[in-house]
Parts: structure tokens; C-alpha cells; sequence
């Protein structure tokens, strides 16, 4: 109950569920606990799959538990039979007289009739009950056996993808090709380098044009009287070309800085964040051509 959300609690079929969870992790940990010794299951195994698991594993042992108090009891009560036939030796006569009065066919359908009904667990060797057990059992292991193949079917693939995946990352552990350049550290840092010098000429050109804008009687020299000359016009254009190149480039330094702003500074480690990235684009582009694949099956 401690997983429960606020929106749990205005949902009343998730609240049954979690409540429902709890009993089942309850009754789960009272028996693992009495089972071992007072163990329990920890908690980064606390899920669905794992309740699922054991609530059946729970389940089969109660199962077992009375399957074997029912056999025990049998037995007792078999023991005590044969104690009273001791005790009572006109009965074993009589029995010896009943099964000597058959005849063999007789006496084979009894023994089977008898043989069934104990390997069946039957308390009564009526032949209708007989038959229902034994249809019961044969759709049990029926179902047994198909889960069986299921399950042995799942573990082949997943070995198979295990297998992949292993190979895969040796790959990306050996091969060259998902290396980190070795001049990348050094590439990052002249590239930042340069990108704070043009920052720097930037806002001083910025800040000179914008004087200019703001007052001109006050930027005028002798030199420059003739600002609104062609020349002078000329060499502003030239001074505000030149000032969009500059922004041109810086912007196209930082870009090329940002394409490696969320690799880490160690240099191995930035080989390890590259590689996953392309494994992560790998299984993009393989989830892309299945899915690609299934329309073009439709």
C-alpha cells in the first residue's frame, strides 16, 4: 500500500488491486518465512512477475502439502486395516474365499480397479469417478505439457538474444569504428577557445556601432567629416559584412560545440556515452525497418 499514487486513491478498481497485492505479498511473506527461516524477498524484487511467480509456487506447494496428508492418511488407515485383518483372521479367510471364487478375468478387473483407484487418489472405485479423474488428469498434463513447450521455446530465444546482444557488445567494446577520436579533447577545447575570442570581438564591435548609432557629432573626427560620403558608407558596409561573418561563424563553432555538450569530460568515458548512443540508433533503426517491413507485408 506504501505505491499507492494521489490518483490511486480517487480510482477504486486500482485501490482493490493494491490492496489485493499487499494480501497476496502478505500471505507470500508469511510463507517464505515460515518456510526459510524467517526470509524474505527483497525489495528490488518486489513486482508483478515475481508475485506472479510465487503465488503459484505457494499455491502448487499447498497443493503438494495436501496431496501428501492425504497419502499419509492413507497409509494409516491401510496399516490399521491390515492391524484389524490380523485381529480378525475370519475375515482374511473370507477374503481368500472371495478372491479364490473369481475367476482370473475377474480377478484381473479387480486388481485394476484397485490399482487405478490408488493412483488416482480416488476415494471410491466407482468407474464413473474413475473416469472423470483420469480425464482431469489427462487435460493437466496436457496443459502441462504445452506450457512446457512454451516455456522451452522462450528460453531458446532468449538465449538466442542473449547470445546477440553479447556479441554485439563486444563489438562495440573492440572494433575501432566506435572509438572516440583521440583529437576530440583537444578539437573541443581550441573550438571553445575560438568561440570566446569572437564573442568577445562581437561585443566590441557591437557596442563601437552602437556609439556610432547613438550620437555621430560626438564620434565625429577630423578624419571622418565626410561620414556620409560614398567612401564612408562603403567602409561601414564592409565593417558590418565582415561583423555578420564573424556572427556567422561563431554561430556555426557553437553548433559544432553543442553536438558534444552532453559528453562527459574523460575522454573514456565519452568512448562509452558514443557507443551506447549508437546502440541506442541501431535499435531505432532496426524497431524503423520492422516496422517498415510490417506495412509493406500488409
Amino acid at each position: 500500500m506504501d505505491n499507492l499514487t494521489p490518483s490511486d486513491l480517487f480510482s477504486p478498481s486500482k485501490a482493490r488491486q493494491q490492496r489485493a497485492q499487499a494480501q497476496d505479498w502478505a500471505h507470500i511473506d508469511s510463507w517464505l518465512s515460515y518456510r526459510y527461516s524467517g526470509r524474505s524477498v527483497p525489495l528490488f524484487e518486489r513486482n508483478e512477475e515475481t508475485l506472479k511467480v510465487l503465488r503459484e509456487l505457494s499455491m502448487a506447494n499447498e497443493r503438494a502439502d495436501e496431496e501428501r496428508a492425504v497419502i499419509e492418511r492413507v497409509e494409516r488407515e491401510t496399516l490399521k486395516e491390515i492391524d484389524e485383518v490380523q485381529q480378525h483372521p475370519n475375515d482374511k479367510v473370507l477374503l481368500q474365499k472371495l478372491q479364490s471364487s473369481l475367476t482370473p478375468d475377474g480377478q484381473q478387473a479387480l486388481e485394476s480397479i484397485a490399482s487405478t483407484s490408488v493412483i488416482l487418489n480416488t476415494p471410491t472405485a466407482n468407474p464413473e469417478t474413475l473416469a472423470h479423474t483420469l480425464i482431469h488428469h489427462t487435460i493437466t498434463t496436457q496443459n502441462l505439457s504445452n506450457q512446457l513447450a512454451h516455456i522451452e521455446t522462450l528460453q531458446a530465444y532468449l538465449s538466442k538474444q542473449n547470445a546477440l546482444l553479447r556479441t554485439q557488445l563486444t563489438a562495440l567494446q573492440t572494433n575501432p569504428a566506435f572509438s572516440t577520436p583521440s583529437h576530440l579533447a583537444r578539437q573541443t577545447t581550441e573550438q571553445t577557445r575560438q568561440t570566446k575570442n569572437l564573442r568577445s570581438k562581437i561585443r566590441e564591435y557591437e557596442d563601437k556601432l552602437s556609439a556610432m548609432q547613438s550620437n555621430p557629432a560626438r564620434n565625429m573626427t577630423p578624419g571622418s567629416k565626410h561620414i556620409g560620403s560614398a567612401e564612408a558608407i562603403g567602409e561601414m558596409l564592409e565593417q558590418q559584412k565582415a561583423l555578420d561573418e564573424l556572427r556567422t561563424q561563431v554561430e556555426g563553432l557553437e553548433r559544432e560545440v553543442g553536438e558534444f555538450a552532453g559528453l562527459p569530460a574523460d575522454r573514456e568515458a565519452a568512448r562509452k556515452e558514443v557507443a551506447r548512443l549508437e546502440v541506442v540508433a541501431d535499435e531505432v533503426r532496426r524497431r524503423r525497418d520492422g516496422l517498415f517491413e510490417g506495412l509493406v507485408g500488409r
